[in-house]
């Protein structure tokens, strides 16, 4: 029997309701990006190898999405999937948030902290995977760059909001009670806004799912890597996720440590981003749909290169170059983004959009972990190391942030150029 289509009353109703359920979702993820993961991190006694590993997580969140889209291939129902496999990931910070409070070695702490995360990212990789192609067959391509401009826009308020209200709170806490307790009561506060999120989810509508004959499971995964065309906006995606996340795990840590920024400075940097983000997203999807996606994330990768020396710049008496690469990175960092899962939803082919996404997902996770591990690796080696650059005081984690720059820039030259 074939499944009945939305119609188009249901379609708009689901893509009001995406709207919100990302703002809620948007407030839980706003918080523990605030610094807060790192802060705890450190808090447990991490140093700058486990930093690495965490920012290499993100890998496992990708490499989860070929079991995802395997799963929605099985199963068909990408809403079960999203909504379970969200709501798992999202339970698994209950333990993290209670994990400051217990009175355990510093090891321990860490190991279980680790290993907690490796969990709730996996299981968040089943959830991105699913939710992916569940909208890219709910937003008509036409309206996708104006839709996700609208929708990013109003996740970003909700993320400037969280993320100023949880640095606060954090800051509060540490000064009040304890900072086991700040970390604690702040992600209580976030979960509660994640589980909204969730029940919106369930309660969105999922357009029908074109099946496609069964194939082998090796034949599901490999066709993605068979498409040229796909190919090339996989591996070209691997190396800028590579050439980005060298120094991304360590930003907030050099704040922490090297600036000694408060919880609630991290959170007026995050709401320079989100305010320009706020401005540009719809700008931006405009222009995708007039222009082209490509065009626009190639001028954002270029506007990009220098942001990370404005950490270098910044002192803890004066985080004006910090405000300036808060400001561009709201500004740019939207291109980029939107771009490349706009191309990755654009030329999956919808019988095996599962399948591509994931696969896309899984390869260019590679890159994230290797920069991860790379960047871990140098910094911990690096550590305690200070000298003199053209009159700047360059540590550990700033000769990541010039690494950086290299990289992103003979990324856009050599590789972005040519998707």
């Amino acid at each position: 029997m074939q499944p009945t289509p939305l119609t188009p009353a249901a379609r708009e109703g689901a893509l009001q309701l995406s709207i919100y359920e990302g703002a809620f979702a948007s407030i839980f993820m706003s918080i523990i990006a605030n610094g807060l993961v790192t802060g705890l991190a450190l808090f447990l006694g991490a140093g700058p190898f486990v930093l690495g590993v965490l920012g290499a997580l993100p890998f496992i969140t990708q490499l989860m999405q070929l079991v995802g889209a395997y799963l929605e291939e099985k199963t068909g129902n990408r809403r079960l999937l999203s909504v379970w496999s969200e709501a798992l990931s999202r339970f698994v910070w209950i333990p993290i948030a209670l994990l400051p409070l217990w009175q355990l070695s510093s090891t321990v702490s860490l190991t279980i902290f680790v290993v907690l995360q490796v969990i709730a990212a996996a299981l968040f990789g089943i959830a991105v995977n699913t939710w992916s192609s569940w909208m890219t067959d709910l937003v008509p391509p036409e309206r996708r760059g104006r839709y996700f401009g609208i929708r990013n826009t109003v996740a970003s308020f909700a993320s400037m909001v969280a993320g100023l209200g949880s640095g606060y709170a954090l800051d509060y806490f540490k000064r009040t009670a304890s900072e086991g307790t700040a970390y604690a009561v702040t992600l209580g506060f976030g979960l509660v806004f994640a589980v909204v999120g969730i029940v919106l989810l369930r309660l969105q509508a999922e357009p029908p799912m074109e099946r496609r004959p069964r194939v082998p499971l090796r034949e599901m995964f490999l066709s993605p890597l068979a498409d040229e065309r796909y190919r090339s906006l996989i591996v070209s995606g691997t190396i800028w996720a590579f050439v980005v996340g060298v120094a991304g795990p360590f930003f907030n840590a050099y704040g922490i440590e090297s600036l000694k920024m408060s919880f609630a400075d991290l959170a007026y940097m995050g709401i320079v981003t989100s305010v320009a983000s706020m401005v540009v997203f719809p700008l931006v999807g405009r222009m995708q749909d007039r222009y082209g996606d490509r065009i626009v994330m190639l001028v954002s990768a270029v506007c990009v290169i220098p942001l990370p020396i404005g950490w270098i710049l910044s002192t803890p008496d004066n985080l004006w170059p910090l405000f300036g690469t808060s400001l561009g990175a709201g500004l740019f960092w939207p291109g980029i983004n939107q771009g490349l899962a706009n191309m990755s939803m654009a030329q999956s082919p919808a019988q095996a959009r599962g399948a591509y996404l994931a696969t896309y997902g899984a390869v260019t996770g590679v890159g994230v972990v290797l920069s991860g591990l790379a960047g871990g690796v140098i910094a911990q080696y690096l550590r305690g190391s200070e000298f003199m650059v053209v009159g700047y005081m360059v540590n550990h984690y700033s000769v990541l942030f010039i690494g950086s720059i290299l990289l992103r820039a003979a990324a856009v030259i050599f590789v972005l150029r040519k998707i």
